[in-house]
């Protein structure tokens, strides 16, 4: 496997990029409150998360299968948080 700077860079932004989903995660479960959270924003970075797995399983690169796999896991849950915890209003 012939790794370059480049693939390292974007390695390390989408793993950050994917971690921060985590404390937006951690917030919502401690607070159990969605009044801030958009139900499109998630989905659309639920949808572009789940996209680029597909796309970095194509170019067999795992790292970053692996990494948006995860990003779309978190994103995934926020969404299912939101619904669980959305006020009927």
């Amino acid at each position: 496997m012939n790794i370059d700077i480049w693939q390292v860079v974007g390695s390390v932004a989408a793993t950050i990029f994917s971690v921060g989903f985590v404390d937006q995660l951690r917030v919502t479960l401690k607070t159990k409150n969605v009044d801030g959270l958009s139900i499109i924003q998630w989905l659309i970075f639920s949808l572009a998360s789940g996209i680029f797995a597909a796309y970095y399983a194509h170019l067999e690169q795992w790292l970053m299968f692996v990494v948006s796999v995860f990003g779309a896991s978190c994103c995934l849950m926020i969404v299912s948080l939101i619904f669980k915890y959305k006020k009927n209003t």
